[in-house]
C-alpha cells in the first residue's frame, strides 16, 4: 500500500521591527550635529539595505537532494519536508542532513505525535510531527492512504547575520528618507548560530534611535526591542507578544 504525507502547516522565518515617529516641525533632518543620547548603545551598527533577505523556494529545492517519490515511506517524506522547513526557518544555505524520528518511524494514527530531528551546520533541530488526518484513496480496499500532518519546531535555529539582514531591510526597505524606518539601527553582538525556544525572548536586543522635540529642542534615547521567537518558531524584532 502506498502512503503519502501531505503537509498542512509550514514554518516560516519572519523578522519585523518597530519604527520611529517624526514630529511636525522637528524633522530628522533638523536634528543637531551632536547630541547626548540616553540608554545603552548596542555594539553592532546595522547598515540599512533595500535587499530582501531570506531564501526563495528554488534555492531551498536546489540545496537538497531529490525529493522522495510518493512510494517512499511517510517517515522519509516527513524528514525531507523538515529539511525544507529548517532551511526556510534559518534563511541561509548551510549543511543540512535528515536526522531520525523517535522509534525509527512516524506514529501514524490520527492524533499521534512524533519527535523528529534534522541537523543544520551540526546543530540539532527538533520538530514535533502530528498526524491530523488519514484519507484512504480508492474504493473498497484502498491502494493508498494520504496522511495529513502538522510540523511544529521545538527549537528555532537563529543566525546572527540573518537577524542583522532583516533589521537592515526594515531600516532600508522604504528608502533612506522613510520617516517610519528605524534610525541608526544597531543590535547586540549575537553568536554566529544559536537555538532559541518558541514563545520566548532570546535575551538579545536590537535598537533604534528615537527622539522627541518641542520647538526645536530635541531629546534622544536608544529604544530597545527584544529579539524573540514566537510560538510558530518565527524570529521577531518588534516588541510584540
Amino acid at each position: 500500500m502506498r502512503r503519502v504525507l501531505i503537509p498542512t502547516v509550514a514554518a516560516a522565518m519572519v523578522l519585523m521591527s518597530g519604527c520611529s515617529e517624526d514630529v511636525p516641525g522637528c524633522g530628522w533632518e533638523n536634528r543637531p550635529k551632536s547630541f547626548p543620547i540616553e540608554g545603552e548603545k548596542r555594539p553592532v551598527k546595522i547598515r540599512p539595505s533595500e535587499q530582501h533577505p531570506g531564501l526563495g523556494g528554488r534555492e531551498v529545492t536546489a540545496a537538497l537532494p531529490p525529493r522522495p517519490d510518493q512510494d517512499a515511506s511517510p517517515t522519509a517524506q516527513a524528514l525531507y519536508y523538515l529539511q525544507e522547513q529548517t532551511l526556510d526557518m534559518v534563511g541561509e544555505l548551510g549543511e543540512i542532513e535528515p536526522g531520525r524520528c523517535e522509534g525509527g518511524e512516524l506514529a501514524l494514527d490520527v492524533g499521534d505525535t512524533t519527535r523528529c530531528t534534522v541537523t543544520y551546520e551540526d546543530v540539532e533541530v527538533p520538530w514535533q510531527v502530528k498526524i491530523t488526518n488519514a484519507v484512504p484513496q480508492g474504493l473498497g480496499t484502498p491502494f493508498a492512504i494520504n496522511y495529513q500532518y502538522t510540523a511544529r519546531p521545538l527549537k528555532t535555529v537563529v543566525l546572527a547575520q540573518e537577524v542583522y539582514d532583516w533589521f537592515a531591510w526594515e531600516a532600508g526597505k522604504n528608502g533612506p528618507d522613510s520617516l517610519s524606518a528605524p534610525k541608526e539601527p544597531r543590535c547586540d553582538r549575537l553568536p554566529k548560530i544559536f537555538t532559541a525556544e518558541p514563545g520566548r525572548d532570546t535575551g538579545y536586543y536590537c535598537q533604534s534611535l528615537s527622539w522627541s522635540c518641542t520647538n526645536g529642542d530635541f531629546d534622544f534615547e536608544w529604544s530597545d526591542v527584544p529579539i524573540r521567537v514566537d510560538e510558530e518558531g518565527e524570529v521577531r524584532v518588534d516588541g510584540s507578544s
